[in-house]
């Protein structure tokens, strides 16, 4: 594996580095900004933000309205060309369709990207969802089932850094923020094989998980199925959900392999 570049090193770019940054900067809370609020978010002087957010205005990834500054759809070539590389939707997407009808629930797969999960495949139940998630939207990982799944999966050096490194908030009083229970949270994940979330990311959001395993049995992504009916207790979750995700996620990971 080769090894990764240090920012030190010469050939590192720091104004590519800058410019991601800025990119970076435009999020769901922000999705418009000042050249003054790209300064101050990226930690850039204004005279080099104003450099960078004029060019990626002509390049076409930034539109600006007046003094407002927010991404277009181009930026989206990025994800796009990532998912469409990636074999992991095309082999899970008739499996999860097949596991929607069965369970009548939403049926996703995400993978860990930094301290977040990313939704790469996602089949939506007919009923009414409290909220609308899509395919590249990202949640931060240790407040969902996936995630929780996906931490499970880290080694204890990947996972240690991952709990020094993330900031963790309380989304609702449901919400496991403290590192020590964060930390015992996914050793029970690891032990039992699956993750169940209830209301930590938005009150009335519900979800159990499993693993996706490769040939080696690496953990490379997370199944989930949404609990959208009251009737489920945990107990209920692991007798019938929990089954169907496991043989889905082994179906899933067998395909994978093949490739």
């Amino acid at each position: 594996m080769a090894e990764q570049p240090a920012s030190g090193e010469r050939y590192f770019l720091e104004s590519l580095d800058r410019g991601l940054s800025v990119l970076e900067c435009f999020d769901e809370q922000h999705r418009e900004r000042t050249l003054s609020e790209v300064a101050q978010s990226v930690g850039i002087t204004r005279s080099t933000a104003r450099r960078i957010l004029l060019t990626l205005v002509d390049k076409g990834f930034l539109r600006l309205d007046g003094r407002n500054f927010s991404l277009t759809p181009r930026v989206l070539r990025f994800g796009f060309s990532y998912l469409a590389a990636l074999r992991l939707p095309q082999v899970a997407d008739p499996h999860i369709e097949a596991l929607a009808k069965e369970l009548g629930e939403t049926i996703s797969v995400t993978i860990l990207d930094g301290p977040d999960v990313v939704y790469v495949a996602r089949v939506r139940s007919p009923r009414i969802i409290r909220i609308s998630i899509t395919v590249g939207m990202r949640f931060p990982a240790y407040a969902t089932s996936t995630g929780r799944v996906l931490l499970a999966g880290l080694s204890a050096d990947a996972l240690g850094d991952y709990l020094k490194t993330t900031t963790f908030q309380s989304f609702t009083p449901q919400t496991i923020s403290d590192v020590d229970q964060l930390r015992t949270a996914v050793g029970q994940v690891a032990r039992d094989g699956w993750s169940m979330s209830e209301n930590e990311l938005e009150v009335g959001i519900r979800g159990a998980a499993v693993p996706i395993r490769d040939r080696t049995g690496a953990v490379v992504a997370a199944l989930n199925s949404s609990l959208q009916g009251t009737q489920y207790t945990r107990s209920d979750v692991e007798a019938t959900v929990v089954p169907k995700l496991v043989a889905t996620a082994e179906r899933i990971g067998s395909d994978l392999s093949l490739g």
